[in-house]
């Protein structure tokens, strides 16, 4: 959990770690629903030539009221407490996702029909593919030169609006070393289905020299 509030280093880790939460406490207050629900049915089963109990409700007669509400408190108290740690947990995370490393690398987005430019920290421009350090936070000001577009990565779980006339920030950091696609994920137009680029991930010293060369240039 302490990895989830506070040592977060990736999109990746913060989706999946909320899932995790989720899909654990899901599983857990399901398990004990049903085996709730199955001791009740097992206890209260008809038993043949049993005399009812007391308390039963006869029919055309509403269920009497029982005395004390402990169970109903307990219920309530443990499914708020649930729902309001989900809640926070889900805040916190995505206060994670608006606070970028002071130390990382800041790239320019812009979205056109159909592609994508990426502007790097020294003003070289790249378009259709951007190449960033391994391991290395990555800072994204993504905009639109015409209509909407929708910037994603699938493979690190990163979604950001790419709008006209306006920055949005988004940033991402990649421990592995490789290729990973850039879709559109907002309709833009005819060319939407191709408007396709390339994140290459790729080791430090490579990247170094490589962006070494391009400064040199």
């Amino acid at each position: 959990m302490h990895k989830l509030i506070g040592m977060v280093a990736t999109t990746v880790d913060i989706f999946n770690n909320l899932w995790s939460v989720f899909s654990t406490l899901g599983v857990i207050v399901g398990i004990v629903v049903i085996s709730y629900m199955v001791y009740l049915i097992v206890r209260n089963r008809a038993r043949g030539g049993a005399p009812e109990p007391e308390d039963s409700p006869k029919p055309g007669e509403l269920p009497r009221e029982r005395k004390g509400a402990k169970k109903l408190l307990l219920s309530v108290f443990l499914s708020a407490s649930i729902v309001i740690s989900l809640i926070l947990l889900t805040f916190i995370a995505l206060d994670n996702l608006d606070r970028p490393p002071a130390d990382a690398m800041e790239v320019k987005v812009v979205a056109f029909q159909w592609g994508w430019k990426f502007y790097y920290p020294n003003g070289y421009e790249a378009v259709g593919e951007l190449r960033i350090p391994r391991g290395t936070a990555v800072k994204f000001y993504v905009t639109s030169q015409d209509v909407f577009h929708n910037m994603g990565i699938i493979d690190l779980r990163f979604k950001i609006d790419a709008i006209p006339g306006k920055t949005n920030i988004g940033w991402t950091r990649v421990y592995q070393a490789g290729v990973y696609e850039i879709r559109c994920f907002e309709l833009c137009g005819d060319g939407h289905g191709v408007m396709i680029g390339r994140l290459i991930a790729m080791e430090p010293e490579e990247f170094n020299s490589w962006y070494s060369s391009l400064q040199a240039s």
